[in-house]
């Protein structure tokens, strides 16, 4: 086991975990410490074509896994290197090598899917830092304070986002290397024309912004248009210069679809108007008859 941060030097008196799968869950099996030169060993172990080890390491209260291996008769010994890193609190490093935002207007609703390539482009974990009482946050998702509800594609990044005065928040430590977040929220919708706003979490140098809409003339945004992939799909895209933290991205949609109810409502309204008036008239007239029948008198 080597620290990766260090010219990859021994990662001496780490602590090294091996896992294995049990009813479709890594349940731990052994723990022991690297010895002077980064060295461990597990033995021994069962030898079944059923079962799927994964090593990794502790250092500094992050885990690192390694690869997932398999014991055979003809393969009983395998030789794995393990990676760990310094881990630093700050300043914090990450960058999005590409986001892509795909809206979708539905009746009632707009469903907004985002898929953040993040990058750590140094070679330490970056932890972020802890103030007295709160965790430390690496990560903050700015996406519009009126979502209905939020689907991650990895459970992995689901159980690890909270909210938190509004935004998304994780404390998720970041490695060196590009992690891919996925994910899906809902914005409940009753207007024929709406404004979207999202401030960018992370510099980023490639935004592609898309709405799948049969009326793209009544589309827009303060991004340059696009080329596009899909039929029914209108492109925005920043033009290569890398946007920073809290760019604003705008969308000005109109025409959307709005459920049977509020076209319902709208009828309604309609209706109690011109029964209103309709009232009102009748009143009107049945005053003008008594008025000139007294007049007559």
């Amino acid at each position: 086991m080597v620290n990766a941060s260090g010219r990859r030097a021994p990662a001496a008196g780490a602590e090294v975990v091996l896992r294995v799968k049990v009813d479709g869950q890594f349940m731990i099996a052994a723990e022991t410490i690297a010895d002077a030169e980064g060295k461990f060993r597990f033995a021994p172990l069962p030898i079944r074509p059923d079962l799927e080890y994964l090593p990794g390491a502790n250092q500094d209260d992050v885990h690192y896994p390694g690869k997932r291996i398999r014991l055979t008769r003809e393969s009983p010994h395998v030789h794995v290197e393990l990676l760990v890193y310094d881990a630093v609190a700050g300043p914090n490093p990450l960058v999005a090598r590409r986001y892509e935002i795909v809206v979708r207007p539905e009746p009632g609703a707009l469903r907004v899917t985002e898929t953040i390539l993040v990058d750590n482009p140094t070679s330490t974990c970056y932890v972020g830092e802890a103030a007295e009482g709160v965790e430390p946050v690496t990560l903050e998702l700015a996406i519009p304070p009126d979502f209905d509800r939020t689907t991650f594609n990895k459970e992995f990044f689901g159980r690890r986002f909270s909210l938190a005065d509004g935004r998304l928040v994780t404390g998720i430590p970041w490695p060196p290397g590009e992690k891919e977040l996925t994910f899906t929220y809902i914005l409940r919708n009753e207007e024929r024309c709406r404004s979207w706003e999202r401030p960018l979490d992370l510099p980023c140098s490639h935004v592609r912004l898309s709405v799948l809409t049969d009326k793209p003339e009544e589309v827009s945004s303060n991004l340059k248009p696009g080329s596009s992939r899909l039929r029914g799909e209108k492109v925005f895209q920043s033009e290569g210069r890398t946007l920073p933290v809290g760019h604003v991205l705008r969308l000005e949609m109109g025409r959307l679809p709005v459920p049977w109810m509020v076209y319902g409502r709208w009828i309604a309204l309609v209706a109690l108007v011109g029964l209103i008036a309709g009232v009102s008239v009748v009143t009107l007239g049945r005053r003008g008859s008594s008025q000139r029948g007294k007049d007559e008198g």
